[in-house]
């Protein structure tokens, strides 16, 4: 049951808690006046919200979204009492003053850090399995020379991506794409489409198109909180939600416009030589994958997106890649208790197959009567059933499955280091689930192919 509330001739059942901070612990105690000798708030003692004023209370979140939850700041203290009269509108303004003059100073401190976070953050990447292992010290952002164009400049010092156009090496560790050239092809491929976005917030920013773009990318493959991607690009908290909210959702419906599904003939033409002689008619392999969330509030949710496989809450996906490594298919993420027969069934991918083709898949996916109809074969691992052992020939073609089916799995590995999709999704993030995990695998196809030809 609900505590009641501490303070003295107050029946109100609910509230907040005490502040762990002893400072500000010692005011909440000193407010509430319980007049006991030296009486102590257990930890179920609470202060009920009518103690509080409206201004007490935080009006946006962390992302700089319009906050849904009442939290009070980090400096509130009760001070709406039986005994006390309510303040003025000059106390209230006051108030209000000290906060703000405090949070400048918060900030001014935060800035001079800048340089240390920038460094951090592309030492970051100097553990991942295939980047350059040559063991030099990550490269510091040069300066681009007289001979390329200069971009249109605006009022902000921050991050520019032409800023990397001659360092291949520290650009890779920041967007995941191999150099600048690379990110600018990408970036042409958009067309006149970019000018005419509608913005989340309703304004367009005052940064460049193609360093909005860059800043995207860099919290996809950086996973960076909206405030520490503020200071490495010198603009407000809500000038990169307004831009990475954009610009996500106008990738997902970009990649999603775009025909990934290749003919046949291609997929032969394009498929190493050792898996075009053994598995001449599979058309794309599949596998899901499963992205970390936070534990949702509402039960319903928690008991959708809980994973029983991965022991936590997540969401999922069905990838699809050819055998000579393009991601021809990624579905609509579902909540980690879904099923993979039952992602199958939701997707399009049987309207995508046609009469002659074959799926490779892992031993989850028992899906061979969803495809009797278009007369798919389905190749997977033979189960044991009734069996006591498999005979030599099934072995054998299990370990030719296995064997070239690993392809999936390399290149979900390599979306994976878009580290947005190995952290869990913040509440404000889970929404823009399907934009981020489409974004993520489609522009991996705008890297260097990792299947070997004679795979």
């Amino acid at each position: 049951m609900p505590t009641q509330c501490c303070v003295p001739l107050c029946t109100n059942k609910g509230g907040h808690r005490f502040p762990k901070d002893s400072i500000l612990r010692k005011k909440w105690i000193q407010a509430v006046k319980r007049g006991e000798h030296k009486w102590k708030p257990s930890s179920r003692s609470v202060v009920c919200p009518n103690h509080f004023d409206d201004s007490d209370y935080k009006t946006t979140t962390n992302e700089g979204d319009p906050a849904q939850i009442r939290r009070l700041k980090t400096d509130s203290v009760p001070h709406i009492f039986p005994w006390k009269s309510a303040l003025t509108p000059s106390q209230r303004q006051r108030r209000e003053r000290g906060r703000k003059l405090q949070a400048t100073e918060d900030s001014r401190s935060a800035w001079k850090d800048v340089g240390a976070n920038v460094e951090i953050s592309l030492e970051d990447f100097e553990q991942e399995g295939h980047e350059n292992d040559s063991g030099m010290q990550p490269c510091v952002p040069q300066p681009i020379k007289e001979s390329v164009d200069s971009h249109s400049q605006t009022d902000f010092n921050g991050l520019h991506a032409r800023d990397f156009a001659l360092n291949d090496d520290t650009f890779h560790k920041l967007t995941g794409l191999i150099s600048y050239n690379n990110f600018a092809m990408v970036f042409a491929t958009f067309g006149d489409e970019v000018e005419n976005m509608n913005y989340y917030y309703g304004w367009k920013p005052k940064m460049d198109l193609e360093d909005q773009f860059f800043l995207t990318i860099i919290r996809l493959r950086m996973n960076k909180p909206t405030w520490e991607t503020a200071i490495m690009f010198r603009i407000h908290d809500k000038e990169v939600s307004n831009i990475f909210i954009t610009w996500i959702n106008f990738l997902y419906f970009h990649f999603k416009d775009i025909d990934w599904w290749p003919s046949r003939d291609l997929v032969q033409y394009f498929s190493p030589t050792d898996f075009r002689k053994k598995f001449s008619t599979t058309l794309v392999i599949i596998d899901g994958t499963e992205i970390p969330l936070q534990k949702p509030k509402k039960p319903i949710a928690q008991q959708a997106t809980y994973s029983t496989y991965k022991n936590r809450n997540t969401v999922k996906a069905l990838i699809g890649v050819t055998p000579g490594g393009l991601i021809s298919f990624v579905s609509d993420v579902f909540g980690g208790a879904t099923s993979d027969r039952q992602i199958c069934e939701r997707s399009n991918l049987v309207n995508k197959v046609e009469s002659g083709d074959s799926i490779m898949a892992d031993k989850g996916f028992n899906v061979q009567d969803m495809f009797i109809d278009p007369n798919v074969e389905i190749n997977i691992p033979e189960f044991f059933r009734k069996k006591t052992r498999l005979s030599e020939k099934s072995v054998l073609k299990d370990r030719k499955i296995a064997s070239k089916r690993v392809h999936v799995e390399r290149l979900i590995g390599l979306a994976k280091t878009f580290k947005m999709l190995t952290s869990p999704l913040s509440v404000t993030d889970a929404p823009l689930a399907d934009a981020i995990v489409t974004s993520a695998f489609f522009l991996c196809n705008y890297r260097p192919c990792i299947v070997p030809t004679d795979a």
